[in-house]
């Protein structure tokens, strides 16, 4: 039997000393009879493929693999703009850990030479441009003479015009609205009774900040608040009609012919919307500094078909070298959008002399990485911070190497500083330091530079506080952390005797964990309503109420999401949802 296998080998052109290995194990004893199978049919495959020379075609084609290179992979389904860095490419600095290479060999040494040409190379390219810039002094992307147009037509933007005509569009959930149309004969059930006013002298601690919001409430109206109000029963015929907010933000999706668009060249750091309600114009700002602009004013309408060449409007810039850490349009001019950067400037665009002009110079030894900014309500002022630890306030009609005051209010890198849009006085700040507090600016000058300031309220968190925003009325927070909670302050309230007595926020466990590589996720409010949204880890944005904290939403499409939409920014007179990842894309909610 051994000797026929044998034969049958040599004529196939191969012996194969496995196949001896087997006819002993065949015949030896203590082998199950599916042992015994398992080896002849082994031996059987062998001698096919010896037949057909399986071996040696396997082997050339390995040998094609390795020498055509890494497998290409399939091109991104998203459409998109390609174009070309304007600045040199650098190496990526690779970890001797990950490699296995002792700390003092040779090839270490050899590493961090290579390291410090990479140094050099990256101040030198981040190295700030200094005065005012136009358009065609900067190599940007995109037709510059049409985004020339744009800025024109938006100067001649009226904003209050637009607030009046989304108080009488958009919000039609507010009761309001119905009670100043059908005017019902009132309750007696629903008469509150008055209470004799308060002398304003003993007023205590955050009443006096807070009474003048109550007496004069802003257009944005909480639901709790709503619901409470007597309406009889009787709806408006516009509000019969119309779906409610809630309903509204629940039927946002993706849409248009574009559903995700590369706006920058890097990971989108911040985000703004320019408030015009006939336009959708999103900006963002990446990780190297690119100031990307997206106008949808032509795919707005979902039965818009472009031409089969025909692509987005992107427009481009790049004003600072180095990652833009954040952007906010006036609250009374839109047409000049703030940025910081950690260049150590502050610059803004003005669409009417379309130029990015240069507002702010870090002193040589202050900290250049500027972080979040926040205007004031009159628009004459802005906050912005630094990784010192410390708050600036500048004056915008000051020279750019002038400031207010710039005191140090945190241990750590201050992560968010945002003024009340009510009351400009009073500011919070979150920080490294696992703390948010909130400020009364007014108290400021009568510290010296290098005292410590006292602070109106202090409120830990068991680790970093990513963000600190107040609400559109003035009288809630919104605070994030890498605790995994976004947390809720809803009781900065005329009635409470002290700010420092309020009792615990209301606690969202929420995944903040972003890492490295996605940008940190921040609780963002709505212009004019009170909810606010906040990346999902899991590819999705959420939508919380403030009065109960309850989901309002989860907005998600895996087939166009493949990345965490981590940046945010909410139109300021539309239902309309801007989402910006890592990728350098982004999608509208609409």
């Amino acid at each position: 039997m051994k000797t026929r296998n044998q034969d049958k080998a040599n004529e196939a052109g191969s012996t194969s000393d496995e196949d001896s290995d087997h006819q002993d194990a065949h015949n030896s004893t203590g082998l199950s009879e599916y042992e015994r199978q398992r080896l002849e049919n082994i031996r059987k495959n062998k001698e096919a493929m010896a037949l057909f020379n399986i071996h040696e075609a396997k082997s050339a084609v390995s040998s094609i693999v390795r020498t055509e290179g890494k497998k290409r992979t399939a091109p991104s389904p998203s459409v998109g703009v390609k174009r070309a860095k304007n600045y040199e490419e650098l190496p990526r600095r690779r970890s001797n850990r990950l490699h296995q290479i002792e700390p003092e060999s040779i090839v270490a040494k050899t590493k961090d030479e290579e390291f410090s040409k990479y140094q050099e190379l990256k101040d030198h390219r981040g190295a700030r441009r200094s005065g005012d810039l136009s358009l065609s002094e900067i190599n940007g992307h995109g037709d510059d003479g049409k985004f020339a147009m744009i800025m024109e037509a938006l100067t001649t933007f009226v904003p209050e015009k637009a607030r009046m005509k989304d108080a009488e569009d958009e919000d039609d959930d507010n009761e309001e609205v119905a009670s100043a149309q059908i005017k019902p004969e009132p309750v007696e059930e629903t008469k509150e009774v008055k209470q004799e006013p308060e002398d304003e002298n003993e007023k205590k601690g955050i009443r006096k900040y807070f009474s003048s919001a109550r007496n004069n409430p802003s257009p944005a109206t909480e639901d709790t608040a709503k619901a409470s109000q007597p309406t009889n029963g009787v709806k408006s015929e516009k509000q019969a009609k119309e779906p409610s907010l809630r309903k509204k933000v629940q039927a946002l999706r993706i849409r248009g012919p574009w559903p995700t668009v590369k706006v920058c060249e890097g990971r989108i750091y911040c985000m703004a919307i320019h408030e015009n309600r006939d336009k959708i114009l999103v900006c963002g700002g990446d990780i190297d500094g690119n100031l990307g602009f997206w106008d949808l004013d032509e795919s707005q309408a979902d039965d818009y078909e472009p031409e089969l060449d025909e692509e987005p409007n992107i427009f481009s810039y790049r004003a600072h070298p180095r990652t833009l850490s954040s952007m906010q349009y006036s609250p009374t001019d839109p047409t000049k959008l703030f940025t910081t950067s950690y260049d150590g400037s502050v610059r803004y665009l003005d669409l009417g002399k379309q130029q990015f002009i240069e507002s702010y110079v870090a002193a040589s030894d202050a900290s250049d990485h500027l972080g979040s900014i926040s205007i004031t309500s009159k628009g004459q002022e802005y906050w912005f911070a630094d990784n010192d630890g410390a708050v600036t306030l500048k004056d915008i009609r000051t020279p750019k190497d002038d400031m207010v005051m710039r005191k140090i209010l945190h241990e750590k890198k201050v992560g968010c500083v945002n003024v009340n849009p009510i009351h400009s006085h009073l500011i919070a700040t979150s920080s490294l330091d696992r703390t948010m507090k909130i400020w009364d600016v007014r108290t400021f000058g009568k510290y010296k530079e290098d005292e410590p300031v006292a602070e109106l309220a202090e409120f830990p968190h068991r680790l970093s506080v990513t963000s600190a925003m107040w609400s559109p009325d003035g009288a809630s927070i919104a605070s994030t952390s890498y605790d995994d909670y976004v947390r809720i302050f809803n009781n900065f309230d005329p009635a409470l005797p002290d700010i420092t007595n309020i009792p615990e926020p209301i606690k969202i466990p929420h995944n903040n964990k972003s890492g490295r590589w996605v940008t940190m996720l921040r609780a963002v409010w709505s212009h004019q309503f009170n909810w606010f949204c906040i990346g999902n880890m899991k590819k999705s944005v959420d939508i919380y109420s403030r009065g109960t904290g309850d989901l309002m939403a989860n907005l998600r499409d895996p087939s166009i999401l493949t990345t965490v939409p981590a940046v945010n920014a909410w139109h300021p007179n539309r239902v309309v949802l801007a989402s910006g990842m890592a990728n350098g894309k982004m999608v509208i909610w609409r």
